[in-house]
Order: structure tokens, then sequence, then C-alpha cells
């Protein structure tokens, strides 16, 4: 998506072969794009204002009418979820239209090129490999992916070499990880999915989510926990709480104020019988105490543990299992609308480099498609003030 007719655009790929880590999204099945793209969704320690412009550069609609039309990829919905996938061909069908068409427009690939340096030049930029070799280009992108995934070559080198040229790099973090966890309570729940609302705080912003998760023999796992993570992981760690089984606490209270019977039986039919098990002991109760028997007090605290559980989270799953990288290039230091750096005419970021990521579902995809577009659209690089 780097390439238009006359740009003369050489991509350096220190892989073998290019889409190593869209090989692995969705399972393969490429999870291409989300049904919409709020800014409100993405996580970013920079500036908020910076990065709904960005956001504001092409929509999720513009973007799927380019893969349709020319790429001519087909975009279809999962039917339980509505995510929207590549369909046929998944994944190495996204990669292969994408690469034939940047080589009709003339790109020219080289794999297993490792590039050790960028520096400015009187032409624009030196762009050195560790092969010995130097490549002179007018602009640079640098679209270096974050550290996730690292087997697929993702290292963070881009985040260092753009600190080295000046720029602020918000400090980087697992995001869209699975969460260690040491209680044994948990831990004896491995397998059960819940429906949950998670809710913290990030960068003193308040936040909540909602969705399936998913109790592992380490920990917590599914959608709503990766994302969530970033809470547990960023440069402040902030608590998690857990309202559990899609209710609110004014659902839940009103479900306990009209409920008759076992308490635990009633629970179940909200949750899953271990779970609600579980949830009966932490809050202090007998397994077989009745609601006729349940005291205000004793009440309050199955309230308390049902719509505000905190999760124990004792670390996480690392760079090797987290979907994406958290930090990054600080949105405020590049052009919105071209992505060039502020520091260094002719210098433009792509991609997971940059300081921002959303949920799952698509949308960090979307932020690579609309990101690479941006840079590929941006103006020649203007002449240095005096």
């Amino acid at each position: 998506m780097l390439a238009s007719p006359g740009t003369g655009v050489l991509v350096l790929d220190q892989n073998d072969r290019p889409g190593a880590k869209l090989s692995l999204t969705g399972g393969g099945r490429c999870n291409i794009l989300p049904a919409a793209a709020d800014p409100s969704v993405y996580v970013t320690s920079s500036s908020r204002n910076s990065l709904a412009k960005i956001l504001r550069g092409w929509s999720p609609g513009e973007a799927r009418s380019f893969f349709a039309r020319e790429a001519g990829v087909g975009i279809g919905p999962e039917a339980a979820t509505g995510k929207l996938f590549a369909v046929p061909g998944g994944a190495p069908a996204v990669t292969g239209a994408l690469e034939g068409i940047a080589r009709r427009a003339g790109a020219v690939f080289r794999y297993r090129s490792r590039v050790s340096a960028i520096s400015p030049s009187e032409r624009g930029w030196t762009v050195s490999l560790e092969c010995g070799e130097s490549v002179e280009s007018g602009r640079v992108v640098l679209a270096t992916g974050g550290r996730s995934w690292p087997g697929t070559g993702s290292g963070g080198w881009g985040f260092a070499e753009a600190a080295r040229l000046g720029h602020t790099v918000r400090p980087v973090y697992p995001a869209l990880v699975p969460l260690l966890s040491g209680d044994p309570g948990f831990g004896s729940l491995s397998g059960i999915v819940v429906e949950a609302t998670i809710s913290s705080v990030f960068e003193g912003r308040p936040f909540s989510v909602r969705g399936p998760l998913l109790f592992t023999h380490r920990g917590f796992s599914g959608p709503v926990v990766m994302d969530a993570s970033h809470a547990a992981t960023g440069p402040r760690t902030a608590a998690l709480s857990v309202s559990w089984g899609g209710l609110d606490r004014k659902a839940w209270e009103e479900a306990l104020l009209a409920g008759r019977g076992l308490v635990r039986k009633a629970l179940e039919s909200h949750l899953p019988s271990r779970l609600a098990g579980l949830i009966v002991e932490r809050a202090g109760l007998d397994p077989s105490i009745r609601f006729a028997d349940l005291t205000r007090d004793g009440r309050m605290s199955l309230l308390a543990v049902l719509s505000a559980c905190p999760l124990p989270v004792s670390g996480n799953c690392g760079w090797d299992e987290a979907e994406v990288t958290g930090g990054g290039v600080a949105l405020e230091e590049v052009d919105p609308a071209s992505l060039e750096s502020r520091l260094h005419p002719g210098l433009h970021f792509a991609g997971e480099v940059l300081d921002a990521f959303g949920p799952v579902g698509g949308c960090n995809l979307y932020w690579a498609w609309l990101t690479g577009r941006l840079s590929a659209g941006a103006r020649r690089p203007r002449k240095p003030s005096p």
C-alpha cells in the first residue's frame, strides 16, 4: 500500500517473504477490518486529538472499498461474531493482493535485507544495511512493527532508531495479551468461558470492556481480558475489576433482591456452576445458604463479588503471546495527514511503531492499512526551514 505509479519504492524486509505477521492474524483467516473505527476504543499515551485526526484519514468503509475493488479481496462477516474476515483465502490472499498491487506500481522488494541505521543526508536519507550496502532515498517510511510476536522478525528496532533520531518514544509494553494469576480458586475454573465486563483505568481515563472471559490454567484470557490487559501491563499499572455474567451492579442487585431458594442455584441461571460456587465462597457465605437466610451484610458482600470482583493478576504472557505493542513514537510528533516526522522532513512512520493500538476485532490491521496509506500519499519532502 506504500507504492503508487512513479514513486520508485524500494521495500526492504528482513524476512524471506512478505506478510509474516499477517499470516498469524485471526488464525490465518485475517480479521481484516473492524465494522467501525471509533477513536475512543483506541489506546494511546499520546495526544488523543492527534489520534482522532489520523483516524479520519481513511475510513473503514473506504478501506473496505479498496480491498473489494482494487485488491480483489472478498470480505465477509463471521456469523457468530460479525467480525470481518478475508474470504476466501485469508491472510495469504491479502498478502498476495497487496504485493501484486505494489509490484505493478513499480515497487521493488528485497528480502533478507536487515537495516542497521537511517541517517539524514544531502539527498534526503541514507539507509544503511547490515551487509555493508547503503541506499539513498528522498524519503523513508519506518514500518518496522513493534515487539509482539518476535518470531516474525518484529524485535522493536524501529523504536530505538526513532529515539536515536530525537523522537519521543512512549514506553512500550505487551498489549492484547493473556494475563497470569496465581489464584488457585480461579485456576480451578480452567476451560470455563463466561461473559464479563472488566473495568479499570489507563492514563487517568476510566474504561470498561465487555466480552467473553476464558479461565486458563495460567490465569485469564479471552477477548475481554486481551482488551483490558494494557491496564495491567502499561507504564502505570492499575487494578482490574470484573462484573460477571454481563450484568452490571444494578442488575445483580435486582437479581439478589428477587432471589428465591438456594443462592448458588439462583446464580447458576446467570453463571457457570463452578464459578457460581466460587463466588459464594469468596463472599464468605455458606455454600448451601438460602436467600431467606441472607443478611443485608451477606447480600452486600455477594453483590461486591458479583459486580466488582478484583481480578488477581500476577503478570502477563509476554511478547510471544501479545498481539500488539503498546507505546511507541509519540503521535504529536508526526503530521496526522502524512505521518511525516515534525523533526525530520522526509521521515514517515506507519503501523505498530506508532503509539496507538485498538481492541481485538480488526482494529489493528485497519491501523496498519490506514497509516500505510497515509504514508504513501504523503507530500514529497519539504526543505528544512533556514
